[in-house]
């Protein structure tokens, strides 16, 4: 029986041990092996430590689908308490063969605390960091490890001690709560990057040390899904029987925080000034554009702009290149209510059109236009089965209708100064990004398919 979305998580949320491992068992066999985790000859001083990390977080992975995951990411969550003052933990890992990997720490209302970014942690004597400008990505010699300590980050990160992460705690005792997200794993390799997850090491104040399956047992480590604040569903419902989000030319907007949310794309009044307040375990990495969407306002909704320049990785290239814009780009479609992805198209997923910009087209699979594909030069993004996802909520039914897009913005350039990122007041998106804002149309299958094959002649940027 599914829990009122007042209560911290919903029963469709876990999975018990023995059901999460056999369904990641497949995705992560190479992980069984230590010769196949690990192609470097220097061995691990922990042993595997599975039991600390909880996931994969990832569409696929029934009741790990929330929190407005990526499709071209894998999570891995940690809930733990360190045991006793002066104790932390140390995390022993390869970096891993992919584009993006990063450790977040968060408060207790979901938003991120700390993030220590793959381009920030020094790699061990003799190992080289594949994420730093210039740098190899494909060689073995890559070890890494960090160190996780209890209290509030510094104000300015770059301030701290290398390769530490603070994990938002006042005192042992607390819970704690890390996320481990990996990017884009190159083409044939496992989910975890081709390398296995991170590895803990619990260091005592008596200087002592303690690994494995006792680690996660002194640390008391959590095995279930991480717990996801919703909006209360008598709110929610109040909202969405009385004012519609969804906009007649959709309406991309900066995140600010649910309740703007509802204040503005609801209720209509966008005049506040607010502070952004990116919950639901966000990157520290990333900032986000969102659109609401509506099939009853056209079944094909028909989205253009220009996307970043990104280093290319996916195909395993040999060496890192820095000079991107940004370093990850996608755009989703989503259930709001329930929060889970349908599908994202990221960068390496997305062809220019020969005027520059990208068409994306999103519609319910059964009323994709048959121009809507990648020999037309147009990337497809199925409409959520779900619509909001509001039946997550035992009693409540879904609006078909409804979708929730949510456009993606890493880890910008110091001179790109059209990110998200760069946004300061609601309402400034169009004048900070240009044309790398997303402008969207509707229409039907057929209008969208009498355009033929070069669909974006007739769809140009600034007459949407």
């Amino acid at each position: 029986m599914k829990r009122q979305p007042t209560q911290k998580m919903s029963a469709r949320r876990w999975l018990t041990p023995v059901l999460l491992g056999a369904l990641v068992a497949p995705l992560t066999a190479c992980m069984d092996d230590e010769d196949q985790t690990n192609s470097n000859t220097v061995a691990f001083s922990a042993p595997q430590s599975d039991c600390f990390w909880v996931g994969p977080y990832v569409k696929e992975n029934d009741g790990f689908n929330f929190a407005y995951p990526d499709s071209g990411a894998i999570y891995w969550s940690a809930a733990y308490r360190l045991p006793e003052d002066g104790s932390y933990i140390t995390l022993e890992a390869d970096f891993p063969y992919s584009r993006y990997i990063s450790y977040n720490s968060y408060r207790a209302n979901t938003t991120p605390a700390q993030a220590l970014t793959d381009r920030d942690i020094s790699p061990e004597n003799g190992s080289v960091n594949p994420f730093v400008g210039g740098n190899a990505r494909n060689g073995e010699q890559r070890r890494y490890e960090i160190s996780v300590r209890s209290r509030m980050p510094p104000a300015d990160p770059a301030t701290g001690p290398t390769n530490t992460l603070f994990d938002a705690t006042a005192a042992a005792g607390d819970e704690a709560v890390l996320l481990y997200r990996n990017y884009v794993p190159n083409e044939g390799a496992d989910i975890t990057g081709d390398v296995g997850l991170p590895r803990v090491t619990l260091h005592l104040a008596d200087g002592s040390t303690v690994q494995g399956d006792e680690a996660c047992g002194a640390l008391s480590a959590g095995s279930e899904p991480l717990s996801i604040p919703l909006v209360p569903a008598d709110t929610y419902e109040f909202h969405r029987n009385n004012f519609e989000p969804a906009r007649d030319t959709p309406a991309f907007r900066a995140t600010y925080g649910i309740p703007f949310l509802l204040q503005c794309d609801y209720r209509g009044d966008c005049s506040d000034n607010p502070e952004r307040d990116t919950a639901f375990y966000a990157n520290a990495d990333n900032q986000y554009l969102y659109s609401f969407l509506n099939r009853e306002i056209g079944e094909v909704a028909v989205i253009r702009m220009r996307i970043p320049e990104i280093p290319k990785t996916q195909e395993g290239q040999d060496f890192f290149s820095d000079s991107g814009e940004l370093r990850y780009w996608s755009m989703c479609q989503n259930e709001f209510y329930s929060q889970a992805v349908k599908e994202c198209l990221y960068d390496e997923q997305v062809t220019a059109n020969p005027d520059g910009f990208v068409t994306i087209v999103t519609s319910k699979p059964e009323d994709r236009p048959g121009n809507a594909n990648e020999d037309c030069g147009v990337g497809f993004l199925p409409w959520p089965d779900n619509g909001d996802g509001f039946s997550f909520v035992e009693g409540r039914t879904d609006d078909l209708n409804s979708s929730f897009l949510i456009m993606r913005n890493m880890l910008p350039a110091d001179d790109f100064d059209e990110a998200v990122q760069n946004t300061q007041t609601a309402g400034d998106e169009a004048e900070v990004l240009g044309e790398f804002l997303p402008r969207a149309r509707y229409m039907s299958r057929s209008e969208f398919e009498g355009l033929g094959c070069d669909a974006y002649l007739s769809l140009p940027y600034n007459n949407l």
